[in-house]
């Protein structure tokens, strides 16, 4: 496109790309790709009005913006600085769920995102709202509560924002955030959230630990009181609910290979009988493999342009 001598022949081809932008995901990845090394095509491609846009800002990247985060990126790293302000001041507006994935992606999950990408997340209106329905993913919690909405906390699925919480006390956000995750952990009620943050606890997580001794929060399931009191070294309680071991054998049946591992080491280090594993064919060729809440665990890596 930037090529072509006669402008007729280029006209052409930014009319094709035209076409074939939006026609599917692979065809706006396709495009994108292509017109990486040519900031300046690129940015009159894809910085065309486009009125029709349902989305804001109204110009063709956000009709269909290319996925795996590639305009994030290049809001941070493309070599061009206009492309990259542009790209900036897209991401700074924009209400289209794919960018706002991306966002969220980038910021959650264990990810090592930037205090830019928090920087361009706190300037977008459109990222603090409740989560939609069927939402797990939970990167959003860091911006919900350094705009004073930890309201928005309560939206999210209560297991996944749980792990998200724990994750973020531990980190190095700014002050409040820890603040406001150890408060808010501090005050579950009932239901899967305290039940999750109990398991988490008696897999020695220093945060969820914290939290739940601290506000003397125990899990309801006798299963998992069980596990929880035998990790968290309660002996005189746990004797008194499982005097024969029955109900932590029961529980620990399919846990993770880290989680088998920190419950065999306290009871090593106390002088207690490690349960028995009741060890199945699969097991025995994978391991075991709890399946956790949806999204309590999930990584959320990015890839970008």
């Amino acid at each position: 496109m930037s090529g072509a001598r006669d402008e007729r022949v280029s006209a052409m081809a930014e009319e094709a790309l035209a076409r074939a932008w939006g026609s599917d995901q692979k065809a706006s990845n396709r495009i994108w790709t292509a017109l990486a090394d040519t900031p300046g095509p690129a940015s009159r491609f894809l910085f065309a009005p486009a009125p029709d846009c349902p989305h804001e800002p109204r110009v063709r990247l956000v009709t269909a913006p290319p996925d795996g985060g590639r305009v994030l990126r290049a809001a941070l790293d493309c070599p061009d600085p206009k492309v990259r302000e542009a790209m900036a001041g897209v991401l700074r507006a924009t209400d289209h769920p794919v960018l706002l994935g991306d966002f969220e992606a980038a910021l959650g999950g264990g990810g090592t995102a930037s205090q830019a990408v928090l920087d361009l997340a706190l300037d977008n209106p459109h990222l603090c709202r409740p989560a939609p329905v069927g939402q797990y993913r939970t990167g959003l919690a860091v911006v919900a509560i350094l705009k004073g909405r930890a309201d928005l906390l309560d939206s999210y699925d209560p297991a996944s924002v749980v792990s998200e919480l724990v994750r973020l006390a531990g980190r190095t956000f700014p002050a409040p955030v820890a603040e406001v995750c150890r408060r808010w952990l501090r005050a579950l009620g009932p239901g899967p959230g305290r039940e999750w943050l109990c398991l988490l606890a008696g897999e020695g997580d220093a945060e969820a630990l914290a939290a739940a001794m601290d506000s003397g929060q125990e899990p309801e399931s006798p299963n998992l009181l069980a596990r929880f009191l035998f990790c968290t070294e309660q002996w005189e309680r746990y004797d008194a609910l499982d005097p024969d071991g029955a109900l932590l054998e029961e529980h620990v049946q399919g846990i993770d290979e880290d989680s088998w591992d920190h419950l065999a080491e306290t009871a090593r280090r106390n002088g207690r009988e490690v349960p028995k594993l009741q060890w199945s064919s699969t097991m025995l060729l994978t391991g075991p493999d709890p399946d956790p809440p949806a999204g309590g665990r999930q990584g959320a890596g990015y890839e970008i342009w």
